[in-house]
């Protein structure tokens, strides 16, 4: 038979339905092998590890078929010793059976690290090295010196602590700082809202230290400010260099800070359409906002200047944050009532 005759024939046609049937039995059972073998569809929700010792890690990571490596550890005085302080993945994540976890464990023991000179350093400059090493800053204390802002003295327990002294990560270090010639006199930030190192660091960039720190809601590790004393939400506070700000803090596991932080920190956009500059800077000041860019239209005097638009503009109901910059531009007096008249007449 002539291979011309054989193609058209009966019989190859069916051996090419078998060939092609056969071939798709292999490649169905192929990809449920492959299923069977990647667990395809099934994952596994990774249970939060945090706080548990090694010995419940492993037993809980067994229960739900996953293994773990303990590939490094922080030293953090707030948490309990030998518990896990973050893990890889998150909890949360889907994973497959066997996957395994990475965990960072809290430890025993703190690296130690040798003190940095930061002698004649600049508050900044100092900041910077201690953060570099490993270190923190603590309490400011200011001198009378020439040289403003600048180390004086690095101490440690309240004794002096030399360079190259062995001290654990994650210590205070107190500053002495020199005093300069004038008045070292610095504005209070405000901090509401803040964590706990966020708001340390926030006064320690401004040379200012922690006073009292008050727990309202019994918990003192995942809190956030609630208040500070003195209080720059109604008017503006200074201290001098060194001194203390008093924090408050809640919970924001059973406090809202996102209502409050809302109602405390924001006002209503004020109408101030007609307005002349000074009632604009009386206005402004009532609503804790600041003046902005200010546009006097053919050089028109104060006097004679009254707003015709404002940026941002006036709406009912709509807030903005306090110290928010308000731009006012301005027209003479004659020309704003000849507006005013257009307006009222338009239909």
């Amino acid at each position: 038979m002539k291979l011309r005759e054989f193609i058209r024939s009966q019989l190859f046609l069916r051996l090419l339905l078998y060939a092609f049937a056969v071939a798709i039995v292999i490649m169905w059972v192929s990809l449920k092998l492959l299923d069977l073998y990647t667990h395809h569809g099934r994952t596994i929700v990774v249970p939060d590890l945090s706080g548990q010792y090694e010995a419940e890690v492993q037993d809980i990571l067994k229960e739900h078929r996953l293994r773990y490596v303990v590939n490094d550890s922080v030293f953090y005085d707030d948490g309990v010793k030998g518990t896990v302080f973050s893990q890889d993945p998150a909890p949360g994540t889907h994973v497959k059976k066997g996957r395994t976890i990475y965990l960072t464990k809290i430890a025993f023991m703190p690296e130690m690290v040798a003190m940095p000179d930061l002698n004649d350093l600049s508050f900044r400059q100092a900041s910077a090295m201690l953060t570099a090493y490993g270190l923190r800053p603590g309490k400011l204390e200011y001198r009378p010196d020439i040289a403003r802002n600048a180390v004086l003295q690095q101490k440690y327990n309240n004794g002096a602590i030399e360079p190259g002294t062995l001290i654990a990560k994650g210590t205070s270090i107190d500053l002495v700082l020199g005093e300069g010639l004038g008045e070292n006199v610095v504005q209070v930030p405000l901090l509401l809202g803040l964590t706990k190192q966020e708001a340390i660091s926030a006064l320690h960039a401004v040379t200012l230290n922690v006073g009292n720190s008050f727990y309202l809601d019994d918990e003192e590790v995942d809190v956030k400010v609630y208040k500070q004393h003195p209080d720059p939400l109604t008017r503006k506070e200074f201290l001098r260099a060194g001194s203390s700000v008093d924090l408050y803090y809640r919970s924001p596991k059973v406090f809202d800070f996102e209502t409050y932080l809302l109602e405390q920190l924001t006002v209503p956009i004020p109408l101030l359409y007609g307005k002349t500059p000074e009632e604009v800077r009386i206005t402004l000041e009532a609503y804790d906002l600041a003046v902005g860019e200010e546009v006097y239209e053919g050089q028109v005097s104060e006097q004679e200047a009254r707003v015709f638009r404002q940026e941002p503009d006036y709406e009912e109901d709509n807030m903005i944050q306090k110290g928010t910059a308000i731009n006012i531009w301005y027209r003479s007096l004659e020309d704003f009532e000849l507006d005013l008249l257009e307006t009222q007449q338009s239909p």
